[in-house]
């Protein structure tokens, strides 16, 4: 990738970081999402280096990070190590772990991926993926919405096949996403 497509890759990035923190302290993603599943320290660098006209940030104190951080969703390591995993080779590490972390906890939200991330559709979620998760990206070959992907390749991982996003069916298009199976005829 070449210097304009890395720093375009980096403000979309930057966007998405700043759209679950912008979606978590809206109440739309569980509050937990304000952490991006990171240290104090790790969070205060992405937001220094993905915002920096915020200036230097006044820390929660440990007791109050660490209580956010006890609220760590089910599941919520596990696609989170999947997603690391997945982080492209030839781009930055850092980066890919950033967003790593950021589709792990906007993946908790009841829309779509790209709409917990504070994107303006799935056709950037799908750049970021390629991008900075490239073996997740190219895996779906199919086409399928990334938050259904994800957990279907994560319930693949846990042998859990048919594993859905946790909050799936609050959408209103969950039918589309997922529609139920036809019975079958014995």
């Amino acid at each position: 990738m070449n210097d304009f497509q890395q720093q375009q890759a980096f403000r979309l990035l930057s966007r998405a970081v700043l759209g679950v923190l912008r979606n978590a302290q809206d109440g739309e993603l569980p509050l937990y999402a304000w952490t991006l599943g990171l240290s104090q320290p790790a969070l205060l660098e992405v937001l220094a280096a993905c915002a920096p006209e915020l200036g230097q940030l006044e820390a929660l104190s440990d007791a109050q990070y660490q209580q956010l951080l006890s609220r760590q969703p089910a599941l919520h390591r596990a696609l989170l190590d999947m997603l690391l995993a997945n982080r492209s080779a030839a781009e930055n590490p850092l980066h890919g772990s950033w967003l790593a972390h950021v589709v792990a906890v906007a993946s908790l939200g009841s829309r779509h991926l790209w709409q917990d991330m504070g994107l303006s559709g799935r056709h950037e979620v799908s750049q970021l993926l390629q991008y900075y998760l490239y073996p997740l990206y190219a895996r779906n070959q199919a086409d399928i919405k990334w938050k259904r992907f994800l957990y279907a390749e994560l319930g693949e991982l846990l042998g859990q096949p048919g594993l859905k996003p946790p909050e799936c069916g609050r959408c209103h298009e969950h039918a589309a996403c997922l529609p139920a199976l036809p019975e079958q005829q014995t």
